[in-house]
């Protein structure tokens, strides 16, 4: 199982820069993958610290509101209201900014209205994301301030894709905004994506949260841009897999068709059973000699019969359930 790929980000409001990778979280992510031409998020000047007094924050927010500067925060708090909306509390260097639920995603709900379920569900997965924000009013003298994180997104998009600055076989640096229901959620440089689990490693795995959590950094390639000709707001797909090598290459390179190997099941979808290999190798079957399909989590004896390098897998049989995964928690 690959340990969890976390990394620190500092929350200024980020650049893109190419070329050589600097010391980063981004830098990091991009030595896994083995590569230096990755676009990535820059830590820049931030203008003020926690330290600094009430008086300094909030004349830098009111300077940021009115040169329409681009603010980065962790959102630290969902909070319902009783006419049914949903506020994001922002926490941006000790300051609170709250920014409507309706104004978090380039997509929303009709204005004065309850937020449907899915989107109540995308804002609590959000909780503990970086983000990017831009300030929509700054009370100073009652020290409130009320921002947008959909005008980031569309200066973001504006700058890099409209440019083409973020193209397609781009590698990008992007923060993990959700996760769940089998795929995360990243914010690719101003354009949410869903990648799926089966873009996400080239290792399988049983669950997507054993990998990955909100307030992560991974690198991803883009594979397709689009663009809504209506709303001119962009779209990607992305695919974390497909910015590094498969690392499984050479423990397949050694697998004996004909040899029995032990492995624990990570999914079984349409009767197609998905292996991890001790020996670190991906394994499918739709074949068993067991009396029972086996099952997620169980430990297994499979036999391999081939082995299909460019697809990164072996195939064969399971020939045993060795243990059974406890069902009992």
């Amino acid at each position: 199982m690959s340990p969890r790929k976390k990394a620190n980000e500092s929350e200024q409001a980020a650049e893109l820069e190419g070329g050589t990778a600097t010391p980063s979280a981004a830098t990091a992510a991009s030595s896994r993958a083995g590569s230096f031409d990755i676009l990535e998020l820059n830590d820049l000047e931030r203008g003020i610290t926690p330290e600094d007094s009430e008086d300094v924050k909030w004349n830098y927010l009111s300077g940021a509101l009115h040169t329409r500067k681009i603010l980065t925060g962790v959102v630290s708090g969902i909070e319902p209201q009783e006419n049914g909306n949903i506020f994001c509390a922002i926490d941006f260097e000790g300051i609170r900014v709250l920014i409507p639920g309706n104004e978090m995603f380039m997509d929303s709900w009709p204005e004065g209205t309850s937020p449907p379920i899915r989107y109540q569900i995308r804002l609590n997965r959000i909780l503990g994301a970086t983000i990017d924000f831009m300030l929509a009013g700054v009370d100073f003298v009652n020290r409130a301030a009320v921002g947008s994180r959909r005008a980031a997104l569309v200066q973001r998009q504006a700058r890099y894709y409209a440019t083409e600055r973020v193209k397609v076989g781009s590698r990008v640096a992007c923060r993990v905004i959700g996760v769940g229901n089998n795929r995360i959620t990243v914010e690719a440089i101003g354009v949410d994506v869903e990648i799926p689990a089966s873009n996400l490693s080239w290792q399988w795995f049983s669950d997507v949260s054993d990998l990955y959590a909100t307030g992560d950094l991974v690198v991803a390639k883009v594979m397709e841009i689009g663009k809504d000709e209506e709303t001119g707001g962009y779209s990607a797909v992305l695919s974390v897999k497909a910015a590094s090598e498969n690392p499984d290459l050479p423990s397949l390179k050694k697998l004996v068709p004909g040899s029995n190997y032990y492995g624990v099941v990570t999914g079984v979808r349409d009767r197609v059973i998905f292996i991890r290999l001790q020996t670190g190798a991906n394994a499918k079957t739709m074949t068993y000699r067991t009396r029972e399909i086996p099952a997620k989590l169980d430990t297994v004896s499979f036999l391999v019969r081939s082995v299909d390098l460019e697809a990164g897998m072996a195939f064969g049989l399971v020939t045993r359930i060795i243990k059974k995964h406890s069902r009992l928690r």
